[in-house]
C-alpha cells in the first residue's frame, strides 16, 4: 500500500484561499437571504412580537458569530500550515522555484480578493458585506496576507538542514 505523506507547501495556501473565498461568498449570500427574510417577517402583522424579536436577535447574533468564526478559521488554517511546514525538510536550492510559485500564489490571492470585493460591492449585497467587517478586511487584504504567509512558510520549510546530516 502506498504511504501518503502530508507536507505543507504553497498548495496549502492556495487551498486556504479557495476555502476562505467560498466560505465568505456562501456566508454573504446566506446572510443577505436571512436579512431579506427578516425584513418580510418584521412587516407581517400575523407574527407576534416575540417572533419578530427572536428573528431580529438571531440575525444580529449570526453576524457576530460568523465574524469570529471566520477569524478563527483563518488563524487555525494558517497555524496548521505552519506546523505542517515545520515537519518538512527541503533543500535550500529549491528557493527560486518556491519564489516563482509564491508570486503565482499572490496573484491567485489577488484574483480571489477581487472576486469577493466585486461581489461585496454589488448594490444588493453591499449592506450585508458592511455588517461583516472581519470578513471584508481579511479578504480585502488577502494578497498581502498570502504574501506574508508565504514568506513565513519559506523560512520554516527551507531552514538550514545541517542538523539532518
Amino acid at each position: 500500500m502506498k504511504r501518503l505523506n502530508k507536507k505543507a507547501s504553497l498548495f496549502d495556501i492556495i487551498f486556504i484561499i479557495i476555502v476562505l473565498v467560498f466560505f465568505s461568498m456562501v456566508v454573504l449570500i446566506g446572510l443577505n437571504i436571512a436579512q431579506r427574510f427578516n425584513t418580510q417577517i418584521q412587516g407581517m402583522a400575523d407574527i407576534p412580537a416575540e417572533g419578530k424579536t427572536a428573528t431580529d436577535a438571531a440575525i444580529n447574533n449570526y453576524t457576530g458569530v460568523i465574524n469570529g468564526g471566520f477569524l478563527f478559521l483563518v488563524i487555525g488554517m494558517m497555524i496548521a500550515t505552519l506546523v505542517l511546514a515545520a515537519l518538512v525538510l527541503v533543500h535550500p536550492i529549491f528557493i527560486p522555484i518556491y519564489f516563482i510559485e509564491w508570486i503565482i500564489t499572490i496573484i491567485i490571492g489577488g484574483i480571489a480578493s477581487n472576486m469577493y470585493q466585486s461581489m461585496a460591492t454589488d448594490i444588493n449585497l453591499e449592506t450585508t458585506a458592511n455588517s461583516l467587517p472581519i470578513l471584508y478586511f481579511v479578504l480585502g487584504y488577502l494578497p498581502i496576507i498570502v504574501g506574508v504567509m508565504g514568506i513565513i512558510l519559506m523560512v520554516i520549510m527551507y531552514k538550514t538542514a545541517s542538523w539532518a546530516q
